[in-house]
């Protein structure tokens, strides 16, 4: 256990050290609350629990938690003290009874910071805890320093396996140090010769095995966790305890060619291709898509205007004047409608290239929607009934007119194409201190749930609906419309019984 971010505790108990008491005998738990408090440290609270251990030690945030290794409940003081290192960084003393192979082979490899067999003993739970507290202080003065170097620093055991990484050895190595503790060495750590390209063994056995420190002056690779290639020189030295045994290693390296950061630059103007790329497909894929739905849509209204145009002009005496004005209606519709769709692809380009502005003005909504439903009524063939109603005090509010028309504009039109004939249409505006909401609803087929997570996509249409004329864009543009005014734009439908759309503008955008 090395790394810490916790200030350390003193280590006198005069000092009010504060500590966590885990045990889920009660009559246990107590006698340890006054052992400890005539010892002169303070008892922050008891837990009973492994989810009670790492509750109050979150809450309370003890200089250190005296755990019972065997607890109710689903975590047991094994995993609830790992937890607790892991994300708060406090040292655990165990407190047990028990003494089996397998549970002291488990609780050895949380690395806790001492032991207490029960019954505990006042004199000898001081000395645990205050050799627990010195050693605390040393790792935690040890790891500011690591943390501290501009080297990056590993630390692994006899067995290879990693117990440690610095900051600057998280960078270069790609590995943060809860993914990377306990793999071996090779896992993280992987050099290959630069010239060769091959893989090298790693220098840390021949440290370990023969009780030496290397130095590695040629240049050699580093492969990162995500492949790139650095590289490194470093040197690796053993780690005794104070008796002279071998404990580990220590491997210090750095970037000797300043890669790290020619590569982040690199990395940088290769994102910003990328993205341009991709912005330059998209539009070449938006205008190949334009050219099929124009080719499409075009058709059937230029059909029309063709027709028309043909039996006006063989015209004979004989052809009846209700005829001739149907007629030109049809073209005059036709033309209306291939504008609308010329209008539709301008007003989205600008939006997907940046170029649609938001210009704001004073308007009275419920006058311009009462405006704007009378032309949909006139030119409504299917006698929808199109209702409009207010709710909350009415005022003037601060929106871009011709962005608002697109935006009810559009959700009418739909409302009217997806719905049949005679039924009820309603515009409901809602006004509030800071917000304005529009919501427009019908009794049409509804949106399936295929096709919901695609809606505001342009050219998006749903499989049912082909029979109805139009190319897809227009909740795109509604979309882009409310994202304009820093709204937020939602709808709820059922299939078969109809759909709402909820339209929240600020009252007023900076």
């Amino acid at each position: 256990m090395i790394a810490m971010t916790r200030n350390p505790p003193t280590t006198h108990p005069e000092k009010n050290i504060k500590i966590l008491v885990v045990e889920d005998e009660k009559i246990i738990a107590i006698n340890l609350k006054e052992n400890l408090e005539s010892l002169g440290y303070a008892v922050v609270a008891i837990a009973d629990s492994g989810e009670q251990a790492v509750e109050k030690a979150s809450k309370y945030h003890p200089d250190l938690v005296l755990m019972d290794i065997r607890l109710k409940g689903n975590i047991d003081g094994i995993s609830a003290a790992q937890e607790i290192w892991e994300h708060l960084s406090i040292p655990v003393i165990y407190v047990t009874g028990h003494s089996d192979q397998s549970t002291l082979e488990r609780a050895k490899m949380t690395a806790p910071f001492g032991y207490i067999l029960k019954p505990v003993k006042e004199r000898e739970l001081s000395v645990v805890i205050e050799i627990a507290l010195q050693r605390y202080q040393r790792e935690h003065l040890l790891s500011a320093i690591l943390r501290g170097m501009a080297d990056g620093v590993i630390v692994v055991d006899t067995e290879y396996r990693i117990n440690f990484l610095n900051r600057m050895a998280e960078l270069l190595t790609g590995w943060q140090l809860f993914e990377a503790r306990d793999r071996e060495i090779t896992e993280v750590f992987k050099l290959v010769d630069e010239q060769t390209q091959q893989p090298i063994d790693s220098p840390v056995r021949t440290v370990i095995e023969s009780d030496t420190t290397v130095y590695l002056e040629d240049q050699l690779m580093l492969i990162t966790k995500n492949g790139r290639v650095i590289p490194i020189s470093d040197s690796i030295a053993p780690i005794k305890d104070n008796n002279g045994a071998i404990t580990g290693a220590v491997l210090v390296f750095r970037d000797i060619s300043d890669v790290y950061d020619k590569l982040r630059l690199r990395q940088c103007m290769e994102a910003a291709i990328r993205q341009q790329l991709e912005k330059e497909q998209k539009l070449n894929q938006l205008q190949h898509q334009i050219l099929q739905t124009f080719s499409h849509e075009y058709r059937t209204p230029l059909a029309i205007i063709l027709a028309c145009s043909q039996l006006l002009e063989n015209n004979d005496i004989s052809y009846s004047v209700d005829k001739l004005h149907r007629n030109c209606q049809r073209i005059q519709q036709s033309v209306k409608y291939m504008v609308r769709l010329l209008d539709d692809i301008s007003i989205f380009n600008r939006a997907e290239v940046g170029q649609l502005e938001f210009y704001p003005s004073i308007l009275d909504l419920k006058n311009f929607c009462r405006q704007l439903i009378s032309e949909y009524k006139l030119a409504n063939s299917s006698q929808h009934k199109i209702k409009l109603s207010t709710i909350g005090k009415a005022y003037l509010a601060s929106v871009d007119q011709k962005l608002i028309q697109q935006i009810l504009g559009n959700l009418l039109s739909n409302a009217l194409k997806y719905s049949p004939a005679k039924s009820k249409i309603s515009l409901v505006i809602i006004y509030k201190s800071e917000q304005i909401i529009f919501q427009v609803q019908d009794q049409g087929i509804g949106i399936p749930l295929e096709d919901q997570l695609h809606i505001f996509e342009p050219f998006r249409r749903g499989a049912n609906v082909d029979t109805i004329r139009g190319i897809g864009m227009g909740l795109a543009i509604v979309k882009r419309a409310v994202d304009l005014h820093q709204g937020t734009l939602s709808f709820e439908s059922i299939v078969g019984v109809g759909t709402t759309f909820t339209v929240t503008l600020p009252r007023s955008r900076e």
